[in-house]
């Protein structure tokens, strides 16, 4: 995988995105997917869940924007724009297979916005993001996403938010 291999963040960035758009097809029947608007639903109620679980443990102001994004998200959901999605894009899931190229392993397997693969590497490698101004370098990282993708970057901010909380919360549960 990228970060066993010792690759830097960007350049595990640009693995996991050449990947991904490799991924990233139409679905003939997604009847067996999880769709985005679905996803976006589960982390809400998952997000307000543990919030409240933990005695909340983190500021409402946090909790509130992720659940606000999350019904934006939502609402965002196309059937005509959606791709099949892998759901867990890191650097871990990602390996190098020679040439250029790189393959994704342990999918998910979503029905959603090409935004929505992105949140992941929205999430991770926290340590990066603590080493100076984590709003500043946040953006930048989802400028460099779109950047390598062509997605917008407003729905990778927002997905990448989401799971950020979702996940903070979640981790706090173990």
């Amino acid at each position: 995988n990228l970060v066993d291999l010792g690759f830097t963040i960007d350049e595990q960035l640009v693995g996991i995105c050449a990947a991904l758009r490799q991924l990233w097809r139409p679905v003939v029947d997604p009847s067996a997917l999880q769709s985005g608007d679905d996803k976006a639903h589960w982390l809400a109620a998952h997000i307000t869940r543990w919030w409240e679980d933990l005695d909340r443990p983190c500021s409402e102001r946090a909790v509130d924007t992720a659940l606000r994004y999350a019904a934006e998200r939502a609402a965002a959901f196309d059937p005509e724009r959606s791709v099949l999605a892998h759901g867990d894009a890191h650097g871990w899931n990602t390996l190098e297979a020679g040439a250029g190229r790189y393959k994704l392993v342990d999918p998910e397997g979503l029905f959603s916005e090409r935004a929505h693969d992105l949140a992941v590497p929205m999430r991770e490698s926290h340590q990066e993001l603590l080493a100076g101004d984590p709003l500043a370098l946040g953006i930048a990282r989802a400028h460099r996403l779109s950047e390598l993708t062509g997605v917008p970057v407003l729905p990778i901010w927002q997905w990448g938010t989401i799971e950020r909380v979702a996940t903070g919360l979640y981790c706090l549960t173990l």
